[in-house]
């Protein structure tokens, strides 16, 4: 008993002098890090270039977003504190660049004072490379174009839309360089599908436009897309058939005298279709250019409540009556 007391006592001791050495060791190594980052450091950081005050009428043509390296003195604390930041430098169209031949041309020496209002006073600039950035630019054009839907809406069944679906708005505006923007035709919208509808559908969606020039811009990102969805059922009638152009002296003998037509409509409008609402026609004439021995008919509706219709038979034989 007594050496196992004696023992964990030896271990205590063991222990406490271990944090007490990793202590000393951490102080050591924080004061080190202190008296480094005091020093002074010459260091070159790239800043990548935005612009600010650009002609709204005007568009860099530039294929890459140009950057600047700006070799800079100061404390290693300031440094340090710079790699954590937004590295990036607004250069100011209006009060550091001038107009060369369809140009932009920005001097370092011009840029330098703005870079060090960003950076501070504890910053000196050595240099900055290059020393010269020129910025062709373009002036812009609009084009308006047409939205396509390219997204699906799938419906319960019974239920369904008799308008088509509404695009709010139907057409954007894209705005930049003529040459540019006159290779775009439409704008469509990017693939989603809503299934199991039964209630009016009204969501935005966005637009696909991340394929074309980062340079071109758009009016609008998104567009709402609309569809009043109705309960919807299907009915039938006899339909006569009507002969046209036959001449007058000929008789003919054809069959069937009626079609029937199956149709599709709101729930709503149902009854008020009547068989009257569609025509069956043949046309004479058509048999008499190919010879064909039968006519193909032809389905007429006369109601815009009908969203689609189609006959249960599409030849009717004839034969002439002499």
């Amino acid at each position: 008993m007594f050496s196992s007391i004696k023992s964990k006592f030896a271990q205590s001791v063991k222990n406490k002098r271990l944090n007490v050495f990793g202590l000393f060791f951490l102080l050591a190594f924080l004061i080190l890090v202190v008296t480094k980052l005091s020093e002074t450091y010459v260091e070159t950081i790239p800043f990548t270039v935005t612009y600010k005050n650009l002609p709204e009428t005007n568009i860099i043509t530039l294929d890459s977003i140009p950057k600047v390296n700006v070799t800079l003195s100061t404390h290693g604390f300031n440094l340090l504190s710079y790699y954590f930041q937004d590295k990036t430098y607004e250069l100011d169209f209006e009060n550091n660049t001038s107009i060369t031949n369809a140009n932009y041309i920005w001097l370092a020496e011009k840029g330098t004072y703005a870079l060090k209002e960003q950076l501070g006073n504890s910053v000196k600039i050595v240099s900055v490379k290059p020393d010269t950035l020129v910025l062709p630019f373009g002036t812009l054009s609009v084009k308006k174009v047409p939205v396509v839907f390219k997204s699906k809406l799938s419906f319960m069944p019974g239920y369904d839309t008799l308008e088509e679906v509404v695009l709010i708005p139907d057409s954007v505006k894209i705005i930049g360089a003529a040459q540019e923007i006159s290779k775009i035709n439409t704008v469509d919208t990017k693939p989603f599908a809503l299934t199991d509808i039964r209630a009016n559908v009204d969501v935005l969606v966005d637009l696909e436009f991340s394929n074309s020039s980062k340079r071109l811009k758009i009016s609008e990102e998104k567009i709402r897309v609309k569809a009043e969805v109705e309960k919807f059922t299907e009915g039938t009638f006899e339909v006569p058939i009507t002969i046209l152009n036959l001449p007058e002296h000929t008789k003919i003998n054809y069959f069937p005298k009626h079609i029937k037509v199956a149709y599709y409509l709101s729930l709503k409008d149902y009854r008020s279709i009547k068989a009257s609402d569609f025509k069956i026609e043949c046309n004479y004439n058509d048999v008499l250019k190919t010879g064909a021995s039968f006519f193909t008919p032809e389905l007429i509706v006369n109601s815009e409540k009908v969203k689609s219709a189609k006959m249960k038979q599409n030849k009717v034989e004839y034969i002439i009556v002499k």
